[in-house]
């Protein structure tokens, strides 16, 4: 009898934690597995094909906690759609309505020209970067963080908080927006876009102000003995400890270092190309004195930041002309995106619970580690009549994600480390229980199952916004009088014709060696 109540309990042990890990595996796979076939289309340049699979991305993720992030990878590719040849990217006209029997079929609708395709692309592009920003604007409004966001995030990984967007998402978001209100001619909400950029700037100092006060105040709680051991005693884990710990440590480096790499001394949530259009517009609209004087100091800081770049000392100067009276005028410039930002991939690290469970001393921690796309073309060389130059770097994104991780790695590891030792000590109590009510094979089972959910559910938060660039670089030149241009990005050319402008813009897009150059122009004066 006694061994019948005994399988009993163990069935039901079973059944219960089945259930729990089928509720808990939900949603496990990694960003960079949900968004692989999105991320090969980018880079092999198939723009239809990222379009439609963006799209359904973005309107599935409505309302979920993924939302924000692929609202940001839709305007970013909404962005590349509006640069491509119309023949490249889904029809624009409305699929036609069926037909009822005994019904002459409508006539078709005209076929949209070039510039109507065009700015179609750039009218969604800034309406999905619209939707992110409501979704930003709400999360920034949120006092703190649910509860049961935070719990459930314990009992799972961090990436099931929802994503609320990173420093250099949200300044980019604004920058993307001005650069489509710049190519629809529309200058005055471009201003507000830059003038959001540069706050958001600003605001992301005080935000990692606040995050390095709470990450110390999760090491408190957990140092406080907050947490339980699985003989259900206070238990303290002092995460700075665990950190130290000489299968810990070393491991955390590396994939800290393999990050920081590329990192280059920009400063804290600063983006260079942000403050490089920031100069420019100013310095070429400003409406007055302290419109030009702004551009005169954003392209100060562009200079500082990228002293090696030739352009930018030339742009000084033509800002500090601007501010005597002496407005810019023959000038071409022309921005070059290239390759694909940075992506995250998980990299597994083991972790001391010795502290809280005597049953498993270490137990594997999945954390984030940024992974570096070197498919690109490293320059642009740009020919106007007998002239040719090369453009230069002006921000490497792949420095300013890396600069953003390392601010965020703090945090990263605080609550990964508490969060596996959280779930190593749930794993020892109900194991524990299973033996005490069921003998040893209940609580093998139960241990066999505790450790099957927590190595499923043990996985990094890889979520970041893939159809960013690698770099942003720039050329700036005296239009020359055949309002012509030659661009050759590693031996795949185009010729650009200039519209009549006392300061035009040519923005060209390669998201790696294989794919089309997309090329679009605008009058910027």
């Amino acid at each position: 009898m006694h061994t019948t109540t005994t399988h009993l309990r163990s069935l039901r042990l079973g059944q219960v934690a089945g259930a729990l890990a089928l509720a808990l595996l939900t949603g496990c796979a990694t960003y960079e597995q949900q968004t692989q076939q999105f991320s090969n289309s980018t880079k092999t340049g198939s723009f239809a094909a990222a379009v439609t699979q963006i799209d359904q991305q973005a309107a599935k993720s409505a309302g979920s906690k993924d939302e924000l992030v692929f609202r940001l990878e839709q305007g970013a590719t909404l962005l590349t759609a509006a640069m491509a040849d119309p023949t490249q990217v889904p029809d624009i006209r409305p699929a036609p309505a069926a037909v009822k029997k005994g019904e002459a079929p409508p006539a078709p609708l005209p076929e949209p020209t070039a510039a109507e395709v065009h700015q179609y692309y750039y009218n969604r592009s800034v309406a999905a970067f619209d939707a992110a920003e409501a979704k930003v604007n709400a999360w920034e409004e949120e006092a703190k963080v649910k509860l049961g966001s935070e719990f459930g995030a314990a009992m799972t990984n961090q990436a099931n908080l929802p994503y609320r967007g990173r420093a250099y998402d949200k300044v980019m978001m604004n920058t993307y927006k001005a650069v489509g209100y710049l190519a629809l001619g529309e200058k005055d909400k471009a201003r507000v876009e830059l003038n959001r950029s540069l706050q958001r700037q600003r605001d992301a100092v005080e935000a990692n102000a606040k995050r390095i006060v709470a990450v110390q105040d999760e090491q408190e709680k957990a140092a406080r003995g907050e947490l339980k051991d699985e003989k259900g005693k206070s238990a303290s884990y002092d995460s700075s400890r665990a950190l130290n710990d000489p299968k810990t440590g070393p491991g955390l480096q590396a994939a800290l270092d393999a990050s920081l790499a590329p990192m280059k001394p920009y400063g804290d949530y600063v983006n260079p190309f942000s403050v490089f259009l920031d100069g420019l517009f100013f310095t070429v609209l400003g409406e007055g004195g302290s419109d030009l004087e702004r551009g005169r100091k954003s392209f100060e800081r562009v200079a500082a930041m990228v002293p090696e770049n030739p352009f930018v000392r030339a742009d000084l100067d033509a800002a500090a002309s601007a501010a005597e009276g002496k407005a810019p005028e023959g000038v071409t410039y022309v921005i070059f995106e290239t390759g694909t930002a940075a992506a995250r991939e998980q990299v597994r690290v083991d972790i001391p619970t010795f502290l809280v469970n005597s049953r498993v001393p270490y137990v594997g921690a999945a954390f984030p580690k940024l992974k570096f796309n070197e498919a690109y073309v490293p320059s642009l060389a740009v020919k106007a009549g007998e002239t040719t130059v090369n453009t230069a770097t002006v921000a490497s994104m792949d420095s300013v994600i890396a600069n953003d991780f390392k601010n965020e790695w703090p945090a990263i590891v605080t609550k990964t480390v508490i969060t596996t030792a959280t779930k190593a000590i749930i794993a020892a109590v109900v194991q524990k229980a299973a033996e005490d009510r069921g003998g040893m094979w209940a609580g093998l089972a139960a241990g066999l199952i505790m450790g099957g959910i927590n190595s499923a559910t043990n996985i990094a938060d890889t979520r970041t916004w893939t159809s960013l660039p690698k770099e942003f670089q720039y050329a700036r030149l005296a239009t020359p009088e055949s309002r012509e241009l030659t661009l050759d990005a590693g031996g795949v050319q185009k010729t650009v014709a200039l519209a009549p402008g006392a300061i035009n813009v040519v923005y060209v897009k390669s998201a790696s060696p294989t794919a089309p150059l997309l090329v679009s122009s605008f009058v910027l004066k």
